[in-house]
């Protein structure tokens, strides 16, 4: 198996791959843009100093992700990010302007940071329960238990606002 070198060249087309899913999966946990753009930022200073070599793209972006829900973790329990962000200005952020959407953002939003976490990577990064549970550092019964959990909450949540 051919292994990927940390080169500038390397580095360039990682960000360039992968800065968007590692925005989406920062903002998911801090809930705001600055904070997901800092995540962004440490990720890649960290594929940078780390030098680690990747044995294909998969290991890569597993690796990045598992960065990434780190850092925004981090980020949250710092004591000067402990503030809270009202919903409306989350929302505000959303690219999409379909209110169904919105809405379902919003109640995904809504969710604790267990249950946000493997769902947002699970139906928006398309990622596979192992990688979930790999990434989390949890079991894979403990993902789809989150997954499902998870589901029945957004349910509620949308049942309630209807």
């Amino acid at each position: 198996m051919e292994e990927l070198l940390c080169t500038n060249d390397f580095i360039t087309d990682a960000v360039n791959a992968y800065s968007d899913t590692i925005y989406k999966v920062a903002f998911n946990i801090t809930k705001n843009k600055q904070d997901a753009f800092d995540v962004c930022q440490e990720v890649f200073l960290r594929l940078v100093k780390n030098g680690n070599n990747f044995n294909d793209c998969e290991h890569l972006k597993a690796w990045l992700l598992r960065v990434a829900v780190n850092c925004a973790k981090s980020n949250c329990t710092q004591a000067y990010r402990r503030s809270t962000v009202a919903l409306n200005e989350v929302s505000g952020q959303c690219t999409e302007n379909c209110s169904d959407r919105l809405e379902l953002f919003d109640a995904v939003m809504r969710l604790s940071d267990k249950y946000r976490t493997v769902i947002h990577l699970y139906y928006y990064e398309d990622l596979s329960v192992a990688q979930i549970a790999e990434i989390c550092s949890i079991s894979e019964t403990a993902v789809r238990s989150r997954l499902a959990r998870g589901r029945s909450k957004l349910k509620k949540i949308l049942s309630e606002e209807n």
